[in-house]
């Protein structure tokens, strides 16, 4: 199909999700149907139930799909989503699988096939799984769960099924009766054709091409990928027709390609070839020059240098054909020191672009990895494995696997740290123990407690018995306080000895009057200052009072803080496993990287063998011509082009 294997499985979770909202949807009027209470229903449904699942969907909305799979398996532990418990199963499935871990999403998809209750989440899930069987090459268990999905009719796994099995009958009809979108039903008509094209039926693919090229004349939906499609079915036609020698007819359809597109030198190959087949060698020279102009680097311009000459030869233009000849020769000279050059640096060079991952390590999950500039730069050589679904997720393994190690490195490095602050929380906690474990605070604190308990028991009396006069020696400040207690002290001393003076008799009515005078004078400054003594007495025992609270607090705290202690402990516990797992761990990953990036470069270094070959036979070629030119020039006897000297006049690859 159109879209490649990578791109399906990446965006296999979004579908997920889709089928998710789709379903909730459908319980929401089923709902309504049951229960008549519209507005219920539709709030029901208008936001997550579960804060678990909310959360999973924030995350992967913005992304991060590796939070997003963390939060639904600590959900999963705490058994925290309950309603959204189906639609959790299957986005934890998608994103399973987009990691690659495909084991894991066949068994959450086949859980939800045999045990949801709701039947769109059972269709989702075999559906899901028969495409995952589909991607793996299982094919006959992909349509055994198609079956049980029941909705083979509105996908293009069966179409698929049918192709890979070489049931083009059944293809056909399957083409005409699902219910798929416009672009798939236009792919499915251009791989039929090429299914076609493969077993030389090329009257049948013939037709089936224009059938898709007619069908995308219907189609009046906006789309970026019609026009491509378009132009792939426009190619393959003409390479079916050129096989067919009707070279004027494939060169018309060749013409029809986009020119701004990166598959239009295989177009511009192919019309070349049909114009020289044709006998309009004009115009198969101008689209081999427009081609080498254009596109010098490609593939199809490597084929292209030893066709022009090819060209020029069959216009019985001898010299041009051979001065062009010997520059291919130049030419492909060239390329294979340039293959062996880069053949030596991809030895050592790395493969995965790492530029950015120390940015990219959390939220670059299941984006694909990019190439290293030295692959990007020679793209043109390694085009066939660098477009390859294969080699993009090896890739993108690999990437994963070194920002993995990276993780770890960051993690060690923080160990030592994090070390040192539990060492020194605990110094500093048990400092603050022993402080409030000393029997120093509890003595501090007993003796505020009885302070206190002396202080209200004072203010009490005094506000009982509104003896302003104690009140006032009580509350004198530093200023007044020598003048206040010494005037209480002579009027005190004074009332004691009239008393003495009177018990004998001997008191005179004139000395009674003055004390009494004195101490009314006494008592009606002690009355005016009263409340406002009174207020701040009641203040200051208030204050004291809350100091008492929360010397008991603190010591409370300081109790729980120490039945902590062995939190700490495991911590520091957990820290020193994980500086003895973190060693094993980067190694297992180091030697996990090393494995895939030997064989990613073992297939490059493979890619660029290929290459070599290809061009040694085009340069062979070459020599030949150029050797059998000269000895004509030479022995000046016109000579035309033997047969078995030419090239695949049909382009360098049958299209499928």
């Amino acid at each position: 199909m159109y879209y490649p294997s990578l791109t399906r499985t990446l965006c296999l979770a979004l579908t997920l999700v889709t089928g998710s909202i789709c379903a909730q949807e459908a319980e929401s009027i089923a709902d309504k149907e049951n229960s008549g209470d519209e507005k219920q229903v539709q709030q029901k449904y208008q936001r997550a139930q579960d804060l678990a699942y909310g959360t999973t969907l924030y995350n992967y909305f913005q992304g991060n799909y590796f939070d997003a799979l963390s939060t639904l398996l600590v959900a999963q532990r705490r058994d925290s989503i309950q309603i959204h418990r189906d639609n959790a199963a299957l986005i934890e499935g998608g994103i399973s699988l987009g990691f690659g871990l495909h084991r894991r999403a066949a068994e959450l998809f086949e859980q939800q096939g045999n045990t949801s209750t709701a039947p769109k989440y059972r269709r989702t899930a075999w559906l899901k799984l028969a495409e995952l069987n589909y991607l793996n090459g299982d094919f006959s268990t992909a349509i055994t769960h198609l079956e049980k999905s029941g909705v083979a009719e509105g996908s293009s796994l069966p179409l698929n099924l049918a192709l890979r099995n070489s049931d083009l009958t059944a293809a056909k009809k399957l083409l005409e009766t699902s219910d798929l979108f416009p672009a798939e039903r236009l792919l499915g008509r251009i791989n039929l054709a090429a299914a076609y094209a493969r077993s030389g039926e090329l009257p049948a693919a013939i037709r089936e091409y224009q059938a898709a090229i007619d069908f995308s004349a219907t189609i009046d939906i906006p789309s970026t990928e019609i026009p491509i499609l378009v132009d792939k079915a426009h190619i393959g036609m003409g390479y079916a027709l050129a096989l067919a020698e009707q070279h004027t007819a494939a060169k018309e359809v060749f013409s029809k390609v986009r020119l701004n597109t990166p598959w239009a030198t295989r177009a511009l190959l192919g019309m070349a070839w049909s114009s020289i087949n044709g006998e309009d060698y004009q115009a198969g020279i101008d689209a081999l020059q427009f081609l080498l102009d254009k596109h010098r680097y490609s593939p199809a311009a490597r084929e292209a240098m030893v066709a022009l000459p090819y060209g020029y030869e069959k216009l019985e233009n001898r010299p041009v054909a051979l001065h062009t000849y010997r520059s291919a020769e130049a030419y492909y000279l060239e390329t294979l020191t340039e293959l062996q050059q880069l053949q030596q640096a991809l030895a050592s060079e790395p493969l995965a672009y790492d530029a950015a991952q120390r940015e990219a390590w959390r939220y670059g999950w299941l984006q694909l990895a990019q190439a290293s500039p030295l692959l990007r730069d020679n793209q043109h050589f390694l085009r066939p494995i660098l477009q390859s679904d294969r080699f993009q997720l090896r890739l993108t393994e690999l990437r994963d696997l070194q920002q993995l190690s990276l993780v770890l490195q960051a993690w060690e490095n923080k160990l030592p740290q994090f070390t040192d602050l539990i060492e020194e929380r605990h110094l500093r906690r048990t400092t603050i123990i022993d402080h409030y474990n000393s029997a120093q605070f509890d003595q501090q604190l007993q003796m505020a407690t009885q302070q206190y308990d002396h202080l209200r028991a004072a203010l009490e009396q005094i506000e009982r018995e509104r003896d302003a006069l104690t009140l006032l020696a009580t509350t004198a400040t530093p200023d007044d306080q020598s003048e206040t207690l010494e005037l209480l002290e002579i009027l005190t001393g004074a009332q004691e000895r009239l008393k003495k003076i009177q018990d004998s008799g001997k008191a005179s009515q004139q000395q009674a009057e003055t004390l009494a005078k004195a101490r009314g004078i006494l008592l009606w400054q002690a009355s005016e200052q009263y409340h406002d003594k009174l207020w701040q007495q009641r203040k200051s025992l208030q204050q004291l009072k809350d100091q008492l609270r929360s010397g008991r607090e603190q010591r409370k705290k300081t109790d729980t803080e120490a039945q902590r202690g062995p939190q700490l402990r495991q911590l520091a516990y957990r820290v020193v496993t994980a500086s003895d797992r973190i060693p094993a761990q980067q190694a297992a990953i180091d030697s996990a990287s090393e494995l895939i990036e030997a064989e990613l470069r073992r297939e490059v270094i493979a890619q660029l063998g290929r290459e070599q070959e290809q061009i040694r036979k085009y340069m062979a070629h070459t020599r030949l011509a150029i050797a059998r030119l000269q000895d004509a020039q030479m022995q000046a006897v016109p000579t035309s082009p033997s047969a078995d000297s030419d090239t695949d006049n049909t382009g360098a690859e049958e299209h499928e």
